[in-house]
């Protein structure tokens, strides 16, 4: 039988990237899929990738800074097959400013996305979780919440921000059989770190550079970081809540 054979699963920010990878390893492991997500084109695109292997899974597009459509896409979930069992929190955003120069309004966007957000998700899935029994949670951190990096003072701020309301969680759900943890993946090949990088006067430079500073000497591919995601929701990390799981080629072991 399949790893995750019949579980119901919940990913928002699963359209590209660290998601997109996740969902396709879900949905490969026999998982029933909801993709959240407001690119309603990469959603599409992903959600036909799982329908044209075989697998069972929505796309409901929306907007995670807004309660109600998240609640609405809680409750699509819900109708079409009747349950959550894994909630995978990604969606998030970058933000290339240092505090003297940051808007006061690029701090909350940032908030909005990557903090607020995330306690949105789990605000509206964790009554499920408790009416059914149990489940699994994980939030997608960064390795800029365990450590200072430069020009990206809300984006450290919030990633920190997660890993704490993921230890918080850990402790309040524990006595109803929900396991909450995170991942804090170092720099990852996704769309929107090639964004990033392309901003740069000489790109390959910076991506040579900043590769360097990874021990394994190289950047992580999606499939890596999903792969870690996927143990953190399995049966196979039964005793782990609480956790923050560096993927980040011995980044945060220097």
């Amino acid at each position: 039988m399949k790893r995750f054979a019949n579980k119901k699963v919940f990913i928002s920010g699963g359209a590209t990237g660290i998601g997109e990878a996740a969902v396709l390893l879900f949905a490969q492991q026999g998982a029933i899929v909801t993709i959240f997500d407001r690119d309603i084109e990469n959603g599409e695109k992903c959600l036909q990738k799982i329908l044209d292997g075989g697998g069972r899974g929505i796309f409901i597009s929306g907007n995670l800074i807004y309660p109600e459509e998240i609640e609405k896409a809680i409750d699509q979930s819900l109708k079409t097959y009747g349950g959550i069992d894994i909630l995978i929190n990604n969606a998030g955003v970058e933000s290339p400013y240092s505090v003297h120069e940051m808007p006061i309004e690029e701090w909350d966007r940032v908030m909005a996305v990557n903090l607020r957000g995330m306690y949105l998700m789990a605000k509206a899935v964790i009554p499920i979780m408790k009416k059914s029994g149990g489940g699994a949670i994980v939030n997608t951190a960064s390795i800029s919440g365990l450590l200072g990096w430069p020009i990206s003072a809300a984006y450290c701020a919030s990633k920190g921000g997660v890993i704490q309301l993921t230890k918080q969680m850990a402790v309040d759900y524990a006595q109803d059989n929900i396991r909450v943890n995170c991942i804090a993946p170092g720099t990852t090949l996704t769309p929107l770190i090639e964004r990033i990088f392309q901003q740069e006067s000489e790109p390959e430079k910076a991506k040579q550079q900043i590769s360097q500073m990874h021990p394994l000497g190289r950047f992580a591919q999606p499939e890596e970081i999903a792969q870690a995601i996927l143990f953190l929701a399995s049966e196979d990390a039964s005793f782990i809540t609480g956790a923050v799981l560096p993927v980040d080629g011995g980044y945060t072991a220097k």
